[in-house]
């Protein structure tokens, strides 16, 4: 019952860490990391630093859990702390172990130390600035507005270590991934629309209702797709224009029935979740374009790949911690044949 209890623990941390949602971070040093090599002759390096970049974001998900422990009682009684799952010195340790493993895939994908340092500068930076989110996330679109810096700053990291490229092409990459940042944010912060104002936070959605910013994230999320169409021609990388158009025609399509469903009161968390999934696939899609701009297969794979992680990921965390399949299963003291 020991082991069964700790592995049970250990797999809460690992939901907790949200591996699964940092996509959008995995989704920047992938970015990153084909504009400064776009032949991916360093592939092998570039998985290791995606995975020093999940781990790293998965810790400052779980810093970002510890911080916002009573607000998330009355928001997401379901997570780790709020319910039991994990002690606070247990989520502490987690962060330590993301850390840990974010530093040894860092020096794996980096070939100099001068590299090493730079990335390490850099990470330090997003992590700063994560810091700061938690400080002004209440100050509507400005919270956006600064997350959207750490959550670009594996770009940055990876087009450093892969050796970087033409300036002006990162500069274009790094202003597509600000402007999906905020759009994705917003979103994000759509999901607790409702309960936000009972927990004391002053997110854009609580400031002008949730479909003014639904309207404000979509803005943002077309907006992002003039970098991309100017890199595209400037490149010249033809692929990249086709998957665009595809991911704006997905959020032309659903944008009226979003716009209808945020205005609906009572629509819980897990409705607005599953609203958002052709939304979430349409910024995929979006994502796979700048990809496919510098490798169009790079840009199909990545996209599959991670949009089933996505799905996937989403599938099992609900069933696993939200429906508390894994409290159910610390409460039985012998499993029983049959359940968890």
């Amino acid at each position: 019952m020991g082991v069964r209890h700790s592995l049970l623990r250990v797999e809460a941390a690992w939901w907790m860490s949200r591996t699964f949602l940092s996509n959008l971070a995995t989704w920047a040093a992938l970015i990153g990391w084909i504009a400064a090599d776009p032949q991916l002759l360093g592939w092998p390096r570039m998985i290791a630093l995606v995975v020093a970049v999940v781990a790293l974001n998965g810790a400052m998900f779980v810093v970002n859990d510890i911080l916002d422990a009573d607000g998330d009682a009355v928001t997401a009684p379901y997570l780790p702390l709020p319910s039991g799952l994990l002690t606070l010195r247990q989520a502490w340790l987690a962060a330590g172990a993301g850390v840990l493993v974010a530093a040894v895939g860092l020096v794996l994908a980096a070939r100099t130390t001068g590299r090493l340092l730079t990335g390490a500068v850099l990470l330090l930076a997003g992590i700063v600035l994560s810091a700061a989110y938690s400080k002004v996330k209440d100050y509507g679109i400005w919270g956006s507005l600064t997350v959207a810096l750490p959550q670009s700053v594996p770009a940055a990291v990876a087009w450093v270590v892969a050796g970087g490229g033409p300036v002006g092409e990162a500069l274009l990459v790094l202003t597509y991934l600000l402007l999906a940042s905020v759009s994705n944010n917003v979103l994000a912060a759509l999901r607790d629309v409702e309960k936000d104002p009972a927990a004391g936070n002053r997110t854009l959605a609580v400031r002008i209702g949730a479909p003014g910013a639904f309207r404000v994230a979509a803005l943002a999320g077309f907006a992002a797709l003039v970098p991309v169409a100017v890199l595209a021609v400037a490149r010249p990388g033809w692929w990249g224009l086709g998957f665009a158009a595809a991911g704006a025609v997905i959020h032309l399509l659903c944008y009226p029935r979003l716009l209808r469903n945020f205005a609906e009161p009572g629509r819980d968390r897990v409705q607005r979740l599953a609203d958002q999934r052709l939304w979430k696939l349409g910024e995929y899609v979006k994502h796979s374009s700048v990809v496919a701009v510098f490798h169009p297969v790079a840009g199909l794979v990545c996209g599959a790949v991670l949009y089933a992680c996505l799905r996937g990921g989403y599938r099992v965390y609900r069933a696993r911690l939200v429906s508390g399949a894994i409290r159910r299963s610390l409460a039985n003291p012998v499993p029983v044949a049959g359940h968890d």
